[in-house]
């Protein structure tokens, strides 16, 4: 047999030996993953009345589904631009605003990483001139350059350079005077640029719960520079119950400040994805979350 292995050609004996190789690594990742499982924390009995809850993103549609569970609103530019001013305008909700189509593009049409673009700063101005223009620029509570940096964007320096052109911008605008920075990592343990943000949070669905006291929120948590705040990043569309994270916010009033679910909405146009949206969960479980929102802005 090793007489008949010696007649490949060179490059195909390489091909055999990779592949090999990357069947060990994969058998020894799955040997080793570490399994995550919902914890038991108890609720306090003295429960917050300042969390803020809604959820990461949302589709046109998504509004009138959420309105009466939410105090905050995330907007990624899913939906339309005058929609994020009449929810401004009605409401008197906390608003996130994702400010990357702004600040970046692509090392290529639609794959790549992200860069600082050259037109960054002007076209964040017109940005925040249109919505004072509308009167409405003062409801910015949160901004962020974009979604798990950490994951997406070129590099640390190219983040951080983001980072300062949006803070540059924000200096323009008094109503911007009390918004604050946002960053939502991507779970790969690299809180790049971290000491920029007021408040960080951190997405890993595989680990449930227990992210929470010995997963990737934990370890975000052990990053924590003084003063900064965390939000919690639990998935209901990946089958997470609402009891830990609730329980968890209310215990941790000093370091919480919001609970932001991943994802209401289930978009029939993106079946890439092996999640299902609350839109389109179980009616068992979007009931519980739905309730978990109304027991946050419950005053």
């Amino acid at each position: 047999m090793f007489q008949q292995f010696q007649q490949f050609h060179p490059a195909v004996m390489v091909a055999i030996v990779i592949a090999l190789i990357a069947a060990v690594v994969v058998i020894y990742k799955k040997a080793n993953k570490k399994e995550y499982f919902d914890v038991d924390i108890p609720m306090p009995e003295k429960l917050r009345t300042d969390l803020m809850y809604g959820y990461y993103s949302a589709l046109e549609r998504t509004f009138d589904q959420v309105k009466d569970h939410v105090n905050l609103f995330w907007y990624t530019h899913f939906s339309s631009i005058e929609q994020l001013i009449w929810i401004m305008k009605n409401t008197d909700f906390k608003i996130v605003v994702d400010l990357s189509p702004y600040l970046h593009a692509k090392e290529s049409e639609r794959k790549g990483k992200l860069y600082v673009k050259d037109s960054a700063e002007s076209d964040l101005r017109d940005f925040f001139a249109r919505l004072k223009f509308e009167g409405v620029l003062h409801h910015i509570t949160f901004m962020t350059t974009n979604d798990e940096p950490n994951l997406f964007t070129k590099s640390a320096e190219e983040h951080l350079k983001a980072i300062e052109v949006v803070k540059r911008v924000r200096a323009e605008f008094a109503e911007l005077a009390d918004s604050k920075l946002l960053c939502l990592y991507g779970a790969d343990g690299n809180w790049m640029n971290i000491e920029q943000f007021d408040m960080v949070g951190v997405d890993y669905y595989d680990q449930k719960s227990q992210s929470l006291t010995i997963g990737a929120h934990a370890d975000l948590v052990a990053a924590l520079k003084p003063g900064q705040k965390t939000f919690l990043v639990p998935g209901p569309a990946f089958g997470h119950k609402p009891e830990p994270w609730l329980a968890y916010a209310h215990s941790n009033p000093d370091q919480v400040t919001a609970i932001i679910p991943f994802i209401w909405f289930d978009d029939p146009n993106h079946k890439d994805v092996n999640y299902t949206g609350l839109e389109a969960a179980s009616e068992e479980l979007r009931q519980a979350w739905i309730n978990a929102g109304k027991s946050c802005i419950a005053k």
